[in-house]
């Protein structure tokens, strides 16, 4: 005969199955952070340099025009993770990443050098010259939104009053590891930080099919804007990664300026929307201002 289970044993039974449900939930949700951040890393360090080299030159397809404004020098620096990175096998994140010490050191550097710095967003008014703008200016730029931006960041920032421009994925804000509304919302208030787009689900624009990179960038600005009540003006490409459909998608969605990782710092009308930036690691702190002054001379 079948034994049948005692009414008092389903109290025990149905904990069980809970306990299941919130285990699978949770290995599940770790899964797909872990996904995430591996999906961030891995192609901006290997995809990128390797696969699609084009990402640091200018692109073929864009036709230079002359015109009565020069190129000012006005450097990007461009920066991803900014901690202690915890896990010494985790070389991609450790490439991308630089310290809270030596981050501070940069800002320190370029305060005692007496530089000014701006957001991306005032690079249109600074080529117009709307906007006053000297050889002792740079623009300190952070890809992905990172929550680390908050917690390392920005009491440098506030410390050093240095501004900063922040390129978000909308659709990994609250996820682990990344910045959640309130954040962004202090971050705003602040005064110091350009909240500017990263597209949805930092995706690869160069190969997406049109109608799929046109909804990534044009979503994520309306998301952006509509969420905390700005203004989204400027644009970073994922991985660097951009094709002409893309440059023209952003212009039209209304975007003024775009960055890219093509290296650099002379920024013009020419490249408004891939304007060159550099990375951190080409300098130390004691070399920084020698490399930003002698570099595109």
């Amino acid at each position: 005969m079948r034994q049948r289970v005692k009414v008092h044993q389903y109290p025990l039974y149905i904990s069980l199955i809970c306990l299941l449900i919130v285990s699978i939930f949770f290995f599940l949700e770790k899964m797909n952070n872990t996904r995430l951040q591996k999906r961030l890393t891995a192609l901006d360090t290997i995809v990128a340099p390797y696969y699609d080299k084009e990402v640091f030159s200018p692109p073929p397809f864009i036709k230079y025009r002359n015109t009565d404004v020069k190129p000012v020098k006005i450097p990007i620096i461009m920066y991803h993770y900014v901690e202690y990175v915890k896990d010494a096998k985790d070389i991609i994140r450790k490439k991308l990443s630089i310290s809270p010490f030596l981050f501070e050191q940069h800002l320190r550097t370029l305060k005692d050098a007496h530089y000014e710095t701006y957001f991306v967003k005032d690079i249109p008014q600074i080529l117009d010259g709307t906007i006053d703008y000297s050889t002792h200016s740079a623009i300190l730029s952070f890809d992905d939104g990172y929550q680390d931006f908050y917690t390392d960041v920005f009491p440098l920032l506030k410390k050093y009053n240095m501004r900063a421009t922040l390129y978000i994925i909308t659709n990994y804000i609250g996820k682990k590891g990344f910045l959640d509304e309130g954040q962004i919302r202090q971050l705003i208030d602040s005064d110091l930080v350009e909240i500017g787009s990263h597209t949805q689900d930092h995706v690869y624009l160069k190969i997406s099919p049109k109608d799929y990179a046109t909804k990534q960038i044009q979503e994520s600005k309306k998301t952006l804007e509509k969420t905390f009540g700005i203004k989204v003006k400027t644009f970073a490409y994922p991985y660097g990664a951009f094709n002409e459909v893309a440059i023209d998608t952003v212009k039209q969605t209304g975007y003024t300026a775009a960055v890219s990782v093509i290296p650099g710092q002379m920024q013009s009308k020419d490249n408004l929307f891939f304007l060159s930036r550099i990375r951190p690691e080409l300098f130390t702190p004691q070399s920084m201002i020698r490399v930003i002054e002698e570099m595109n001379k």
